[in-house]
């Protein structure tokens, strides 16, 4: 009794490390192989053999065999009058002592003449049949009995998870590769689309300045008639319209590529606010708009590119006048004062200088707030405004590429405050 627990407690332990041999098999071939040794080790036996379904289901293929046997793999063998497609067609273990006289013999050269002994368990995958597992040996081994046959299902338990590991290692492989095969053709798009922007962003800019400088001369001859003054000053400032839209595509194909750069250099913010404040000065008036500047005393000098800053101001400027109703207001705010930034060296706050551009317009809904700094994102006002939609997307860009932050804060009915901050250093060294 003792002797036999002994043994079974062996044969799980062996169980145990042939399943480890199995599950690091990298495919099919290698698994195959490695079960056949397992079996026949494991069994007792001198060879063995696995078969998988082939064709339409009406043979097996020999997937991998040893031994005597070895000469056999890749051969087909019918399902109906073999031992190994008995296992299968039958669907549960066989044993055969007699095997030299047992009419599913011979189908495998060799067989039928040295072996005496045979064992066969199916191979099941998720429940459907895929195969079978079977060992053979000569006469002077002891019978097979059932608890041989129950062994040799473990190993063909074995099999059916080695062979769905794979199988799952297999789709993992696929959907990497459509994955990369997918941002492939993602990047050369990317990069086309980048490229196709800028080409025709450099392309507009040039014929637009040419148009925009020949219409303000004619505007500006003495002789010019009135009405034909008031033409040319709107081919100047139509030109001027889509020589923005222009420089705005070419600015988001070069931060979508990339190539982006910082021009930093050290200037004072209130002499760029100001001049920003006056430069959109025609938008207000046109709606009898007035703008109020609340200045820091403080210094407000600061490492940054500063034509990127005036872009993110006169953006900012721009809007609040677009959505401000007539008689109404614009207040500009900047101030210095220590904040931390999320991109920063560390938790301490560092010295910022913070703007914000409050006007008395529409306002925006809470739902709609989520939409804004996004590309070529524009809200329903009611009302149809011009632009490319890219404005916040750039502002947001800018302001990021300086390790800054932006933000608004809105009350429907009551209007907005866009307010954005960079660090007076510029940008935490990466």
């Amino acid at each position: 009794m003792t002797d036999g627990i002994w043994a079974r407690e062996r044969e799980l332990g062996r169980l145990r490390e042939f399943s480890r041999r199995l599950l690091d098999a990298r495919d099919r071939r290698e698994l195959f192989a490695d079960v056949v040794v397992i079996a026949v080790e494991l069994m007792g036996a001198e060879v063995g053999a696995v078969a998988v379904r082939a064709g339409e289901g009406t043979s097996l293929e020999i997937a991998a065999a040893n031994g005597a046997l070895a000469a056999a793999r890749g051969r087909l063998i019918p399902i109906v009058g073999s031992f190994l497609g008995a296992a299968v067609s039958e669907g549960n273990g066989l044993v055969s002592n007699r095997f030299t006289l047992d009419s599913r013999n011979g189908r495998i050269p060799g067989i039928a003449a040295e072996y005496e002994r045979a064992a066969a368990v199916p191979v099941r995958v998720r429940g459907e049949l895929v195969g079978s597992l079977a060992v053979y040996a000569p006469a002077a081994r002891d019978p097979f009995h059932l608890d041989d046959l129950a062994l040799l299902g473990l190993v063909a338990e074995l099999v059916a998870v080695g062979l769905d590991r794979l199988a799952l290692i297999d789709d993992a492989r696929q959907g990497d590769r459509v994955l990369e095969q997918t941002n492939r053709e993602l990047v050369e798009t990317a990069a086309v689309r980048s490229q196709l922007l800028a080409q025709m962003s450099h392309e507009f800019r040039t014929p637009l300045n040419a148009i925009i400088g020949f219409a303000e001369l004619l505007a500006s001859e003495p002789g010019a008639r009135e009405a034909d003054r008031d033409y040319l000053q709107a081919i100047a400032r139509n030109g001027r319209h889509l020589l923005d839209v222009a420089t705005s595509f070419l600015d988001a194909a070069k931060l979508e590529a990339g190539r982006m750069v910082l021009r930093r250099s050290r200037f004072d913010l209130r002499e760029v606010v100001e001049a920003a404040v006056r430069d959109t000065a025609s938008l207000r008036a046109r709606k009898n708009q007035r703008c109020t500047v609340d200045l820091d005393p403080a210094s407000l000098e600061i490492e940054a590119d500063e034509q990127k800053i005036r872009q993110v101001l006169y953006n900012l400027f721009a809007n609040a006048a677009k959505f401000t109703d007539a008689d109404g207001t614009v207040t500009v705010t900047v101030a210095r004062l220590p904040m931390p930034f999320p991109a920063g060296p560390g938790p301490a706050p560092r010295e910022a200088v913070w703007l914000a551009v409050r006007d008395t317009g529409v306002g925006i809904a809470s739902e709609d707030l989520p939409k804004l700094f996004r590309a070529f994102s524009q809200l329903d006002h009611g009302t149809r405004q011009q632009g490319t939609g890219l404005g916040l997307m750039l502002c947001k860009q800018f302001v990021e590429l300086h390790g800054g932050m932006i933000g608004v804060d809105s009350v429907p009915g009551y209007g907005s405050a866009f307010w954005f901050a960079v660090p007076v250093e510029g940008p935490a060294p990466e």
